[in-house]
C-alpha cells in the first residue's frame, strides 16, 4: 500500500539510507539480545578485546578499540564490579595494571559469542555465504575509506543512555 505512495522516494536505493537503516536495526536488535547476560555492547566489545590481549594494560587495549581513556575506565570499573575482569599488576611495570578475564567473564563472553552468531545468522539470512563474505569485504572497504577504525564499537566513544535519561558508562 505504502509502496505506491512513495513510488519517488529514493531513500530504499541510497547506500547512506540503507546502512543506517541496517545498521540501527542491527544495533538495536543486538543490544536487546546481548542484555540476557547481562551486558550492552560496548562491554561485550571489551570483553572481546580483553581476551584477544590478556594480559595488557587497560590504556593499550582502549587505545587498540579506540576508547577514550575515561570510557575505558568506566567500562572495566563496571566489569570489574560485575566480576567479568580483574586488574592486576602488569608483569613488567607494577603502576601498570593488566587485564584479565575471570572465570565468569569467560562463560558470560562464551554465551555473548553465541549470541553474537545467532544475531549475524539472522542479519544475514537470505544470503548465500559467498553473498556474505563478499557484503564482509565491501564493508571493510568503507571503513577503512572512511579511516573509522577496524574494530572500533561507535558505543564506546560515548557513554549510554539510561532508562532514566541520565548517562550508563
Amino acid at each position: 500500500m505504502g509502496d505506491k505512495l512513495l513510488a519517488g522516494d529514493r531513500a530504499a536505493s541510497s547506500l547512506g539510507f540503507l546502512l543506517s537503516q541496517v545498521g540501527a536495526h542491527a544495533a538495536k536488535r543486538f543490544a536487546q539480545r546481548i542484555a540476557e547476560v547481562g551486558l550492552h555492547p560496548p562491554l561485550f566489545r571489551v570483553l572481546n578485546a580483553v581476551d584477544a590481549a590478556e594480559g595488557q594494560s587497560q590504556q593499550t587495549i582502549g587505545q587498540a578499540i579506540g576508547a577514550p581513556a575515561s570510557r575505558m575506565v568506566a567500562i572495566v570499573d563496571e566489569l570489574e564490579r560485575s566480576g567479568l575482569v580483574e586488574r592486576r599488576p602488569h608483569q613488567s611495570d607494577r603502576r601498570i595494571r593488566a587485564l584479565y578475564l575471570t572465570k565468569d567473564g569467560r562463560r558470560i563472553l562464551t554465551q555473548g559469542r553465541r549470541i553474537a552468531a545467532e544475531h549475524e545468522a539472522e542479519l544475514a539470512a537470505g544470503l548465500s555465504q559467498a553473498d556474505r563474505g563478499r557484503l564482509v569485504t565491501l564493508l571493510q572497504r568503507i571503513v577503512e575509506g572512511q579511516e573509522i577504525g577496524s574494530g572500533v564499537h561507535p558505543g564506546l566513544s560515548e557513554p549510554q543512555e539510561s532508562s532514566s535519561g541520565g548517562k550508563n558508562p
